[in-house]
């Protein structure tokens, strides 16, 4: 099967929509949700509530600019798309770079923590142990009564 040319052109403009569509979806947060990721890391260090909104703030001006990029490269038609096409590859290449840095950030950030609820929840066995032990003693102190 062969394609005009003008059918390969409408085609790849799809696939370029589709593809901005599809990597902007995944990434983004709710205003309910982000409003309380953002207080829950104020309650941990208003540094690293500063640093998530940074992060969060660049990544949506990469988002912002990746769809007008996109837009521009769409409206061009054939003969201009050569042009936009190297603002739409840097477009996305800062959306790639400012997603991995929030990425990199929220995954810090839960491996953080990870750990502290591991070393809680050694506590709270501990404790459960303890009090086995003791409810042990008390009932062998009935039972010898």
């Amino acid at each position: 099967m062969v394609l005009q040319p003008a059918c390969q052109a409408m085609i790849a403009c799809r696939l370029v929509a589709l593809l901005a569509v599809l990597l902007l979806a995944p990434t983004a947060i709710p205003a309910q949700d982000d409003a309380a990721i953002v207080e829950y890391m104020r309650r941990l260090g208003p540094e690293l509530a500063e640093r998530y909104i940074a992060l969060r703030d660049a990544q949506a001006a990469a988002v912002a600019e990746l769809g007008r990029a996109t837009e521009r490269y769409n409206a061009g038609g054939p003969a201009l798309r050569s042009v936009s096409l190297p603002a739409l590859r840097q477009a996305k290449r800062r959306y790639a770079e400012t997603s991995l840095a929030l990425l990199e950030f929220l995954d810090a950030r839960d491996r953080q923590v990870i750990g502290r609820l591991e070393a809680d929840i050694e506590r709270l066995k501990r404790g459960l142990d303890d009090r086995a032990r003791a409810r042990a003693e008390l009932e062998h102190m009935l039972r010898n009564e």
